[in-house]
């Protein structure tokens, strides 16, 4: 037998272990990316009220903005967990 086959197995096993463990972060993403194209086509705004002041900004823009830190800040708190795993 050829060591081709099972290293291809390998591989596959490989996509199958990250797809199960990453599955939903995959599906978040491309919710993401149909909201997001969606509100581009649509050209919508929307306005933020921060502190005294009012910013618009594309609706589109938005939904990324908060993706991205949402993405921000659940990487602190995982490496906040990590962290104190590693002192135990």
């Amino acid at each position: 037998m050829s060591g081709t086959g099972e290293s291809g197995r390998d591989e596959g096993n490989r996509l199958v272990r990250f797809l199960k463990r990453k599955w939903l972060a995959i599906v978040l993403i491309l919710l993401l990316v149909v909201v997001a194209v969606q509100n581009l086509v649509a050209d919508d705004r929307a306005t933020i009220f921060v502190l005294w002041t009012q910013v618009r900004v594309p609706t589109w823009l938005l939904v990324v903005l908060v993706f991205l830190i949402g993405g921000v800040v659940g990487w602190v708190l995982a490496r906040n967990r990590a962290a104190r795993r590693a002192r135990r």
